[in-house]
């Protein structure tokens, strides 16, 4: 390894990125715009005051109550009433209301007699997340409902009200939740999709570049400038691209979480650590790939095009265990699944470091499989790569026939 020819390597590829405005704007406008955009997006990270209709066929003090109690807690907003079932369909099917509650005839009738009372509860689900949240506050004001009727009930009979209270209720649930305990979406999300902004605008600047490379028969050029050694080149090549993102994932963590309310309750050193690692795993992973491109253009669109469907199979929205034996295959392999795991363990979570050893290895283990592919693509391309004598850098000469070499 020879620092100078690294160095030298670096502020190549510095001007390249310089020189060419399509890299430019992956690299210092997309990540900034992105976060922006989903981080306002998720500003308020939970919905509250999810509307809801009501249809009140009882219209007696106890259905008011009960109405005025559920319309007290914080996600639902009873703004609409309805006179009838068809109505309150209606008033669902037009997006008036995420959802309706249907209260009987002779609802305080059937309370006061000890008989049961059920409620209607209709919800749209096509908006799951506000569904749970209706569902949740009715049923927990049903349960203290029902609770207080059997209360009753028992001082009825002449048991002392402790007594009463306890009969009442004699299996009390206490939830304690923990590391999102407001069980809002935006903690859930937004920590995860901020580091995969950082990741997908990395592999596309880097895979422009690369292709870049070979599109215009440069690839060999660097191969000589590093003395044909991989270390010397592959330095040389994502050394400014780990240094920006490395950059970037200081922003993040520094200053997108705490503007945005994020956790941030374990090691800062630990996670800068892991963040080290994803990193170099992610450029190395990102040269592979982008070595078999030879258009810039083509190398931008597949790269751009995997960012979902990358998302998807790391196992923050759905359970890895849950999907077909091959995408998990897959998920392991890319750097974001054990990332993600190790992010939720010291970040969110602020578990001890033995609780994400296996990540940090799993990390490690990918970094390795990235350099040694990457080391066989690199023997590979250098007997396959046009060889072409240097040429300086800045505003690009013509040759003899009249043709740019450029970056």
């Amino acid at each position: 390894m020879n620092l100078k020819v690294i160095w030298k390597l670096i502020k190549t590829e510095a001007l390249l990125v310089y020189n060419d405005k399509s890299i430019l704007l992956v690299l210092f406008v997309a990540p900034f715009l992105y976060l922006f955009l989903i981080g306002t997006t998720y500003l308020h990270k939970d919905e509250e005051k999810v509307s809801v209709g009501v249809v009140d066929m009882d219209r007696t003090t106890t259905s008011r109550t009960f109405l005025n109690k559920l319309n007290a807690t914080q996600k639902i907003d009873l703004n609409h009433t309805y006179n009838s079932l068809p109505e309150a369909k209606n008033g669902l099917q037009s997006f008036d209301v995420q959802g309706y509650v249907y209260i009987p005839h002779n609802f305080e009738k059937k309370l006061k007699t000890k008989e049961s009372s059920p409620i209607g509860l209709v919800l749209d689900n096509t908006r799951f997340l506000p569904s749970n949240d209706i569902n949740k506050a009715v049923n927990m004001v049903a349960l203290d409902y029902a609770v207080k009727s059997r209360e009753d009930f028992f001082k009825s009979k002449m048991v002392s009200p402790k007594l009463a209270r306890d009969n009442a209720e004699p299996v009390a649930v206490q939830v304690n939740a923990v590391y999102n305990p407001n069980n809002n979406y935006g903690d859930f999300l937004l920590p995860f999709v901020l580091f995969l902004i950082l990741h997908q605008t990395l592999l596309i600047g880097l895979s422009e570049s690369v292709a870049s490379d070979r599109e215009k028969g440069l690839m060999g050029i660097g191969f000589k400038e590093s003395k044909n050694n991989f270390l010397n080149y592959i330095l040389g090549k994502i050394g400014i691209y780990f240094f920006i993102f490395m950059a970037y994932t200081l922003f993040v963590l520094l200053v997108a979480f705490p503007l945005f309310d994020l956790p941030l309750r374990g090691n800062l050193f630990a996670l800068l650590g892991g963040s080290v690692i994803f990193l170099l795993a992610t450029v190395l992973y990102g040269w592979f790939f982008a070595s078999f491109f030879t258009t810039e253009t083509g190398a931008m669109e597949v790269m751009a095009f995997t960012s979902y469907p990358i998302f998807l199979i790391t196992g923050i929205t759905w359970s890895i265990n849950e999907m077909p034996e091959f995408v998990q295959f897959v998920s392991n392999l890319i750097p974001l699944n054990p990332f993600f795991v190790f992010l939720k363990k010291n970040a969110i979570m602020g578990v001890e470091s033995h609780y994400y050893t296996n990540e940090t290895i799993h990390l490690l283990s990918l970094l390795i499989i990235g350099y040694v592919t990457a080391y066989f693509r690199f023997l590979y391309l250098q007997k396959r790569e046009p060889k072409k004598e240097s040429v300086p850098y800045g505003p690009p000469p013509d040759d003899q026939e009249g043709k740019r070499f450029h970056f």
